[in-house]
């Protein structure tokens, strides 16, 4: 929520915007104020969540008014006139009508803000990025100041990859990166990056929360639209959205096919030490993944003169898979020299699936038209035919196999989660909420692995590595928050309250474990507006990231022959406290803003590495110490010339780990920084050419250090048919300079891998709407994701 800037018993003018055709509050429209006979504006606000807006400690005197936003006729009213007799002027509803000729037909006019900085949260605009096209969530994010994708398209912010991601509020079907991975750029109106979240959000993710807004069609009738995409890569998908509005109720119909492949080319050199024998191995070739998500989506909403009910279902198929075809050769040596080596094929694969089904329903029902408000929602999901495979296979140049194994985990998953919410607005400014959550997750299965024989050339089952788990981890929440503001000053104070219960039950003997705990988890936001548009905002929020299943498996797992995982079922919770300070400057036309922030984080959860056997490393998870970030963000909005958009996103923050399990504290530290430029160019009135370019700095973990890269994406769009059809074609990494570089260095074992993405990476994108189909812009794509294999 985006606080009120005033309260009506101080000299100012508000209003309220909303969407002529259904009435719905617009809050990311300019809202800017003009002396009557003057060309620039005085004050510049955006309006809150419900579409308010409010100019206060205005002086007497006669004023301007002008509302803007893309995709809407301009709105304009001149004589508005404050003296002693009408201090207070209150303007009413403002309707703001949409354009029939769709937002196409603005954009060579009207460039939208890439991001949008709110009290407690920012905004990034789909539309603001035009290589997102046939892209994902992760490609509008890209530009984003401190996101971050490693080699093999993890993404990360502000050095961590522990942030939540929701749909529309609710929790995403997957997690991390990959929920990012499957939703189309094309069904997306926006994304909310919450840094700081306050006590009405979850606490889940050190970071904070991604929150991806989904296209909801608002004009009367029936619409849609249909996105088509292919890549050199061989990347290919399709998504559709079918939208009916009417009066008083909307549905809706939407798929997705969509494979999303990343090529490299693999080279690791790795030296383990395990007793006395040193193994050297080098692994060369091309590997590939592909994140695949098959899904259908409908939903219904019915509006009655006071309550709002919807319900939406979701269905699909959707998962990750991987696989290598390496030149492995490895030797190993002792005291009296070299004693074996030998030259292989090395082939691995790996598949994560899930066939899911997920509904929820909701219920808004107003109290009164002040805002006094209950809300409630459920949500369910379950995964079935949920599989983790994992095949490795060491061939010698005969093609005989030599050595090779089959991993299988097959598991069921339940998601469930119910929210009830309450909004109490004590005063035109002043707002109480308050709720309660609980959220479940279970999963149970089985894990096995079979082996290669040699000697009887045939695969075994290993019966002393079979593991049956089960794993349920429930909370339950309540909440409360104030807002209000005092003149140019805003505020939200809340607390949140967390009780913890977590089971882990496996057939490996003592390592069951129960664990119960309650927290308490406070949050602050404060904003102040100075004259002649001047905004600083402040926050603090603390947060929390629980282990999850794949942190506290205590079984051995393989992901490929010379790389083996295990969790550790004593991992204990990170505690994170972040805090925040914004700055934000609008300049005529322009727009800066920057963002200092820091984070300490205690008990980091890490992966480790060391040697397992001859050859072979292992992976685990360890609570490795306490790390801290401390940066500056910066972004500019520039309108450089009428056909010339520049948007400059960079970063800079310090990056400090403390080792606690080092024997002298060790200390790993990194100056990390980031520059992305994006410069949008009008070529023509159908015709539009983006070129960014992109320079990612050096990294580093408790264990080693990931050099630094750059590349160049370019993109051009063609729009015709009367704007229903667009075409556009990207080309990443233009001049072939992306160069993924990691060294992990111990006392035990050394390893380097470079990746190198295949070239060329081109897509073509095709758009196509029909019946004015309001889309939000043109998206398309630009991602540092060109590595496939990091983590190996």
């Amino acid at each position: 929520m985006s606080v009120s800037l005033l309260a009506m018993d101080h000299p100012g003018i508000k209003g309220k915007v909303i969407d002529a055709n259904n009435n719905q509050p617009i809050d990311f429209a300019d809202v800017l104020l003009f002396i009557q006979g003057k060309e620039q504006p005085i004050m510049h606000i955006l309006p809150d969540t419900d579409g308010v807006f409010r100019f206060s400690n205005m002086k007497e005197g006669a004023y301007s008014l002008l509302i803007r936003l893309v995709g809407y006729d301009v709105y304009t009213r001149q004589d508005i006139v404050l003296s002693p007799a009408s201090p207070c002027l209150d303007l009413g509803i403002v309707a703001m009508q949409p354009l029939e000729i769709g937002l196409a037909e603005v954009e060579v006019v009207a460039q939208k803000k890439q991001i949008i900085y709110k009290l407690d949260k920012r905004v990034i605009e789909a539309s603001s990025n035009m290589l997102a096209s046939g892209g994902s969530a992760v490609d509008i994010l890209e530009n984003t100041p401190s996101i971050r994708v490693d080699a093999e398209g993890e993404v990360s912010f502000r050095g961590s990859s522990g942030f939540a991601v929701y749909v529309d509020g609710k929790p995403s079907v997957f997690s991390g990166t990959q929920a990012l991975e499957q939703i189309p750029a094309g069904h997306i109106e926006n994304i909310e990056i919450i840094t700081t979240p306050s006590a009405r959000h979850d606490t889940g993710g050190d970071v904070g929360i991604i929150n991806i807004i989904t296209k909801k069609h608002s004009q009367r009738g029936l619409s849609g639209m249909v996105n088509l995409t292919g890549s050199t890569l061989l990347s290919r998908g399709a998504d559709f959205l079918i939208t009916q509005q009417n009066d008083a109720s909307r549905w809706y119909v939407g798929g997705v096919w969509t494979d999303r492949l990343l090529k490299s080319d693999f080279n690791q050199q790795k030296t383990t030490l395990l007793g006395d024998t040193t193994t050297m191995s080098h692994s060369d070739g091309p590997r590939k993944s592909n994140n695949f998500n098959y899904a259908l989506k409908a939903g219904a909403m019915y509006s009655l003169p006071k309550t709002t009910l919807n319900l939406d279902l979701e269905g699909g198929y959707g998962g990750r898979e991987r696989e290598g075809d390496l030149d492995y050769r490895e030797e190993r040596s002792a005291d009296k020299g070299m004693f074996e080596a030998g030259d292989y094929l090395s082939r691995d694969y790996y598949d994560l699936h899930e066939t899911y089904f997920q509904g929820s329903i909701g219920a808004d029902h107003k109290l009164n038209d002040k805002g006094h408000q209950l809300t409630a929602s459920f949500y369910l999901k379950y995964g079935g035919d949920a599989l983790e495979y994992f095949q490795s296979d060491l061939f010698d140049k005969n093609n005989e196999r030599q050595q090779g194994h089959r991993a299988y985990e097959d598991e069921h998953r339940w998601t469930v989660r119910g929210n009830v919410d309450y909004i109490f607005p004590y005063r035109e400014t002043g707002r109480l909420e308050s709720g309660y959550q609980y959220f479940s997750y279970l999963e149970d299965g089985d894990y096995s692995m079979e082996f290669w024989n040699p000697e009887k050339k045939e695969f075994y089952w290993r019966d002393d590595i079979y593991n049956t788990f089960y794993f349920q981890h429930g909370i339950n929440s309540v909440y409360a928050l104030v807002s209000d503001s005092y003149k140019s000053f805003q505020y939200q104070v809340g607390l949140r309250g967390e009780h913890t219960h977590r089971v882990l039950r496996s057939s490996i003997k003592g390592k069951n474990r129960t664990f119960n705990h309650f927290d308490l988890f406070p949050s602050l936001h404060l904003g102040y507006n100075f004259p002649k548009e001047h905004q600083l905002m402040a926050s603090y929020s603390r947060r929390i990231t629980r282990p999850q299943l794949f942190y506290m498996e205590p079984y051995i797992t393989y992901r490929d022959y010379y790389s083996a995982e295990i969790g550790n079922p004593d991992i204990r919770s990170e505690y994170i406290d972040s805090y925040e300070l914004n700055y934000k400057k609008n300049i005529h036309e322009h727009t800066l803003s920057a963002s200092v922030f820091h984070r300490s984080r205690k008990d980091k959860i890490e992966r480790l590495r060391v040697p397992y056997e001859a050859g072979v490393t292992l992976d685990s998870m360890a609570n490795v110490g306490n790390d801290y970030s401390t940066g500056l963000e910066v972004s500019a909005q520039i309108q450089a010339m009428r056909r010339w958009h520049v948007n400059l996103n960079a970063s800079l923050y310090h990056y400090k780990v403390v080792n606690k399990l080092s024997r002298s504290d060790k200390k790993e530290t990194s100056t990390n920084y980031e520059v992305a430029l994006n410069n949008t160019f009008e070529a023509a009135k159908y015709t539009r050419i983006q070129f960014d370019g992109n320079f990612v700095g050096p990294s580093v973990t408790t264990q080693g250090k990931t050099d630094a890269f750059w590349y160049v994406n370019l993109a051009v769009r063609q729009q015709m048919l009367n704007r229903k059809l667009s075409a556009t074609l990207s080309f990443r990494d233009v001049f072939n300079s992306a160069r993924y570089v990691s060294n992990i260095t111990t006392s035990d074992l050394q390893s380097i891998t470079r990746i190198r993405p295949k070239y060329p990476s081109i897509t073509l994108t095709l758009s196509y709407t029909f019946n004015n189909y309001k889309i939000k812009g043109s998206q398309s794509k630009v991602q540092h994701d060109l590595f496939e294999g990091t983590n190996h």
